[in-house]
């Protein structure tokens, strides 16, 4: 499986040289998916492919379905930072007819999560379900980023100032509407070199899984902001 995610790559990206970068199982998303589905026929298998010594790279996933058949054969999905919004829910819908689903409003939810979480690459993220988790989530992103306990701390508490006074509040929502579930979900990205950013994303999924993104909106800051790494304690960082 891991050689058929090679060449695969190696068809979608002529001239790259694959032996430059590295690849490892994502039991975590296999473990996520087994969740989800109740039952499947055929063996699912998520691998990260990406630039060990790009710290900006977050790669891509690649999923592999074996054919349920010896004379069947694999079918490989890619999740790339390239992808739009809609080429990735397309691509996340025909890997989701493979599993046999039994839809309840929970299950709907974990299955928007984990189509944030899997397969839309084009800005690294986290979702996010309170205001506990945000703050943590952004505190521990600066921590990364600065390398320093105290400005770490600083950083976090001015983005948490600004995000309070943005009015901004985590409202994670369902709505059935004819089958369809309607879900709204936070979700913070974590872009290299910029600050954090807290968006609400719109999804549909209906009864058989596929998934469908109605909206996306910034909540804070409302633009990108890139980081300053001078260490000033006197100034408040350029959040609005």
């Amino acid at each position: 499986m891991r050689q058929a995610v090679r060449q695969a790559v190696e068809l979608a990206h002529p001239g790259t040289n694959v032996d430059q970068f590295s690849m490892s199982d994502r039991n975590d998303l296999a473990e996520e998916l087994s969740h989800i589905a109740e039952k499947t026929t055929q063996r699912i298998s998520f691998y990260s492919f990406y630039n060990a010594d790009s710290s900006s790279d977050e790669g891509s996933v690649w999923v592999v379905v074996s054919g349920n058949s010896p004379l069947g054969s694999d079918e490989l999905y890619g999740f790339e930072s390239s992808d739009g919004v809609q080429q990735s829910s397309q691509k996340f819908n025909r890997l989701m007819s493979h599993l046999a689903l039994s839809m309840s409003n929970e299950k709907a939810t974990s299955i928007a999560r984990f189509f944030l979480g899997c397969c839309v690459r084009r800005a690294p993220g986290e979702t996010v379900t309170d205001e506990r988790d945000l703050r943590h989530s952004v505190e521990r992103y600066y921590v990364g980023i600065y390398g320093d306990v105290w400005r770490a701390l600083e950083a976090g508490s001015q983005w948490w100032e600004g995000y309070e006074k943005s009015g901004g509040r985590l409202t994670p929502t369902l709505v059935v509407e004819g089958g369809v579930r309607r879900i709204t979900l936070e979700r913070l990205i974590l872009s290299f070199g910029m600050h954090p950013q807290l968006q609400q994303w719109h999804v549909a999924v209906s009864s058989d899984g596929s998934v469908r993104v109605l909206a996306v909106q910034s909540i804070f800051p409302k633009q990108n902001r890139w980081l300053s790494y001078a260490f000033r304690t006197t100034l408040d960082p350029q959040i609005h």
